[in-house]
């Protein structure tokens, strides 16, 4: 019997990025020979595991951010696939394309009609450098300029990050809007929609945020939820393990990096508007977005636009194509099929938690737009 390949795993389990080059890893292993693995949790910048030093086996697939780490890997001889954040390890290297991320993130904020764009990336640290070139260079090939605020967040020091982010809060408070800004990655969209919340910046009708990563708990739970552009971890972890198949099987190396294109960008709230320089009916946007599913009505939202019925509809209608009374049933209606996909909910609650008085006239409604009721809507979700 052929013995099983003893391969090491040293690869973050605590972020969404490992976890996700991971599966895609698994799914290979399980369709493939099998492969003994030598995995336990780690950090991305963890040191070696102790055991390591007495490890022979026949393969690594590492993901670190320090080249120190990966240069002694690489000093074992063994075979070898870089994943981490250095650019230049000596290692063959395969990961997310960052020219296809920034352009996926600058043609998602073109679309909405921005003419006024933003990057706040982390100074010095390769791939959001590179993120900013290609995301100012598609802008510039669109004809726009790029304001840029790079920082780097302390690790575990809490008043140098209360400084940083004042000083991000003042640098948003100052740009031109409306506006759309490229986060380098999550944790600082984040930051910056916290930035924008503790300044009244209104997101997403005076400033659009996309980030990337497309870290599920970190999007949704943001406020309001982030746009990313989302990595195809599955594949990157998938092809990964083919190539360190290979590698094991003694073939060459490849020439230079493997890069793979990025899923797609997923659309949150924080990016769901088009460019509206009318700053009045920007208010009346932001309070439909914010209490839309609160039982809420035009009077409602004419008072906190401060104009007229007629004119805010007319206005509203110019620059995004349909009513305030539409905005609001559109709103209402996402969040019925929102809690139609996650919850069992009757929908009785679910009318409550939309906003609807009666369950009866949110179905007739949902049918109405979109052409199915939303028990047929729930049972072909299930069928999937």
């Amino acid at each position: 019997m052929p013995k099983h390949r003893s391969v090491a795993l040293l690869i973050e389990t605590s972020k969404t990025y490992g976890r996700g080059l991971l599966g895609g890893i698994s799914r290979y292993v399980h369709t493939h020979r099998p492969w003994s693995v030598f995995l336990e949790e780690r950090g991305l910048d963890d040191p070696l595991p102790p055991w390591f030093r007495r490890w022979q086996g026949d393969g690594i697939l590492l993901r670190s951010s320090t080249a120190a780490l990966a240069e002694s890997v690489r000093q074992r001889g063994v075979p070898t696939v870089y994943l981490g954040e250095s650019r230049e390890t000596g290692l063959p290297m395969l990961h997310s394309d960052d020219c296809a991320i920034a352009r996926m993130a600058a043609e998602h904020l073109l679309e909405r009609g921005f003419e006024r764009f933003a990057y706040v990336g982390l100074n010095g640290v390769v791939w959001s450098d590179q993120r900013l070139d290609y995301f100012a260079g598609r802008l510039a090939e669109a004809g726009h300029e790029c304001l840029v605020c790079e920082f780097r967040p302390s690790r575990g020091d809490h008043r140098a990050w209360l400084s940083r982010e004042q000083e991000l809060t003042g640098w948003l408070c100052g740009l031109p809007k409306p506006a759309a800004l490229m986060a380098c990655y999550d944790v600082v969209g984040v930051r910056v929609l916290d930035a924008c919340r503790e300044a009244g910046i209104a997101v997403p009708e005076q400033l659009a945020v996309i980030g990337v990563d497309n870290d599920p708990l970190l999007c949704t739970l943001a406020t309001p939820p982030l746009t990313s552009v989302a990595h195809d971890l599955d594949r990157i972890g998938y092809e990964a393990a083919a190539l360190l198949e290979r590698l094991m099987d003694a073939e060459e190396p490849p020439e230079g990096e493997i890069l793979l294109e990025p899923s797609g960008v997923v659309r949150r709230q924080s990016t769901d508007v088009l460019a509206i320089p009318d700053q009045q009916v920007a208010r009346a946007l932001r309070f439909i977005r914010e209490h839309a599913c609160d039982g809420i009505d035009v009077d409602d939202v004419v008072q906190a636009a401060g104009m007229h019925r007629a004119t805010l509809k007319r206005r509203f209608e110019s620059l995004l194509g349909r009513s305030p009374k539409a905005e609001i049933m559109r709103l209402q209606l996402d969040r019925v099929k929102q809690l139609l996909r996650e919850t069992d909910f009757t929908l009785k609650r679910i009318a409550d938690l939309a906003g609807f008085r009666h369950a009866e006239y949110m179905s007739a409604l949902f049918k109405r737009k979109e052409g199915i009721t939303p028990g047929d809507y729930r049972g072909k979700l299930a069928s999937r």
